[in-house]
């Protein structure tokens, strides 16, 4: 099927069946390729995207949100106006990104972020409230885990860019209907065909080309977009030109993302449609971030997605233990009543563990015609 891990996915819910996705997923202003991407195959952004300033708050009162000012304006504005965070902290931040800004985003040999943060001055609080929940929204990787760099990378193209990158993007279709199909469309009205539910064994070098087996015909060039660990046996004939990439890929490690979907007979109550939670594995608060898809699409009214980012202690609960967990952090920090139903969906290797030293491979290879796709790789 099209879309990989960004797809639609049907489910029933308390006996209704709901289009929804295989994880709740958002975009920020700062992917300007996947906006070209869209543009480029039709897809009517206005529509089905909601665009909305950068916003981060808790049931509990904290936020902060930025303005549509321009930079650095919007940002200025965001820590004059926050709300649950001292004087003090909302200067420490500042100064964190100006000097981010002065050493032109690097944070010298990478690093462990959780440590890098602490001392660049940044208080517990805020990096509780602030940088952890971003950190692990954007590189789905446990702070004391993550790089220090990439974790500036991503500072540097959204907060620390203009106000159109820090700003939020939430779909309002399905994953599916939001990108691939739009492909699928685009490729066919060009003479090209998507053929689903083909498996390719092997890419086998013929002249002046590739052939797919089994069977599935010859082309000039492949773009290898598959998971990484299937590189090795899939252009197994390639081995010898992709040293560098086979070595890489074996050192990947892997972090998951579950999403829990629950149904409730009224609508929810979100303010802006989604909220932060404070997720404590050891009290078992396992949501991050819970969205109202009802505010979406009005005919996922009553549905809240809660997504559970990266490894922690809530890996070795069942799913229906997950779901029951969620529900009641939802029913503490929300005064939600109890759901009607829920569903788990998990997906065991969603992004790469984005610890410091990551090294991904290229996208160019040394074999002509054939090249590497994906967030596994350099991009």
């Amino acid at each position: 099927e099209l879309g990989g891990r960004g797809r639609r996915v049907a489910l029933e819910l308390d006996g209704v069946a709901h289009t929804l996705d295989n994880g709740q997923h958002l975009m920020i202003g700062a992917y300007r390729a996947i906006a070209e991407v869209l543009e480029t195959v039709g897809v009517d952004i206005d529509r089905l995207i909601e665009r909305r300033p950068f916003e981060l708050s808790y049931p509990d009162g904290f936020r902060i949100a930025a303005s549509r000012l321009p930079a650095p304006w919007h940002l200025v504005a965001a820590l004059l106006r926050a709300r649950g965070l001292a004087w003090s902290d909302r200067r420490a931040i500042a100064r964190l990104l100006r000097r981010l800004e002065v050493d032109r985003w690097q944070v010298g040999p990478d690093r462990a972020a959780a440590g890098w943060l602490a001392d660049r001055g940044q208080s517990d609080a805020v990096i509780a409230r602030l940088w952890r929940p971003l950190c692990i929204a954007a590189l789905n990787t446990p702070l004391p885990e993550a790089s220090a760099q990439l974790f500036a990378n991503v500072l540097r193209d959204s907060l620390g860019a203009d106000s159109a990158a820090s700003m939020l993007w939430l779909p309002r279709s399905d994953l599916s209907a939001l990108l691939p199909e739009a492909v699928e469309r685009f490729v066919s009205a060009r003479g090209g065909a998507v053929r689903r539910g083909t498996r390719v064994e092997a890419i086998e070098p013929v002249e002046a080309g590739f052939r797919l087996e089994p069977g599935l015909g010859r082309f000039d060039a492949v773009v290898y977009a598959a998971p990484p660990a299937q590189l090795g046996r899939v252009a197994a004939a390639f081995a010898p030109a992709l040293p560098d990439a086979l070595e890489l890929v074996q050192d990947f490690a892997y972090q998951p993302i579950c999403t829990v979907y629950l149904k409730y007979d009224v609508d929810v109550p979100l303010p802006r449609g989604f909220t932060a939670l404070l997720d404590d594995g050891g009290q078992g608060a396992y949501g991050q971030w819970a969205f109202d898809r009802g505010a979406l699409d009005p005919a996922n009214r009553g549905v809240v997605a809660v997504v559970v980012s990266a490894s922690g202690a809530h890996d070795d609960e069942p799913l229906s233990a997950l779901c029951e967990a969620v529900a009641r952090q939802l029913t503490r920090e929300l005064g939600l009543p109890r759901p009607r139903a829920a569903r788990a969906i998990v997906e065991k290797r969603a992004t790469l563990a984005a610890r410091p030293g990551l090294r991904r491979p290229p996208n160019a290879t040394r074999v002509p015609g054939f090249v590497l796709a994906g967030d596994w790789t350099a991009s």
